[in-house]
C-alpha cells in the first residue's frame, strides 16, 4: 500500500481537490503508470495507516495485498 497524491479537479478552488491524496495498493499504483508522463500520480509517500485499510481505487485491503 502507498499513499499517493494524484491529479484531481484542477478547476476547483480547493487545493485538496486539485491534488487529492489517497491510499492505493501496489497493483493499482503500477496500473496508474507511476513514473511516466501519462501518469495520474504526482508523488507517492509510502504507507500510512491513518489513510485507512483499503485501496481507494479497487478496494483491496492490506490483508489481501
Amino acid at each position: 500500500m502507498q499513499v499517493c497524491q494524484v491529479w484531481g479537479d484542477l478547476s476547483s478552488e480547493k487545493s485538496s481537490e486539485n491534488y487529492p491524496t489517497d491510499l492505493f495498493c501496489d497493483e493499482c499504483v503500477e496500473s496508474m503508470k507511476f513514473s511516466t508522463e501519462e501518469s495520474s500520480i504526482i508523488s507517492c509517500m509510502g504507507d500510512d495507516e491513518s489513510y485507512g485499510d483499503s485501496c481507494s481505487r479497487c478496494g483491496k485491503t492490506r490483508d489481501e495485498e
